[in-house]
């Protein structure tokens, strides 16, 4: 009974395991998405700029002062770089913790 009980606590666990380890992975996949959307509304956000530019310059005949009409750098994160390890880190244990919950 006594190895019948750490087997039982121990798959418990695993399972725990896997569980976080599949929300981190969630997680992961909803923080790029944000990043993917924040990178569209920027570009839409640039592309609207540039045809309000247009139409004032079409309909006035002058330039519309519009100070910065740079394009925005689209791919723009706070410390990637940081999370570089994090990110494999926590993908690793996705793994894992996918074949763990096919068990």
């Amino acid at each position: 009974k006594v190895s019948e009980s750490y087997r039982n606590h121990d798959g418990g666990g695993n399972t725990k395991l896997a569980q976080i380890a599949f929300l981190q992975g969630e997680r992961k996949g909803q923080e790029n998405l944000k990043k993917d959307l924040v990178r569209r509304i920027k570009m839409l956000e640039y592309a609207l700029k540039q045809e309000r530019a247009k139409y004032h310059k079409l309909k006035y005949g002058t330039e519309l002062n519009q100070g910065d009409m740079k394009p925005p750098s689209y791919d723009s994160d706070e410390g990637n770089e940081t999370e570089v390890q994090p990110q494999q880190n926590s993908q690793l244990m996705w793994k894992q913790g996918r074949q763990l919950l096919r068990q």
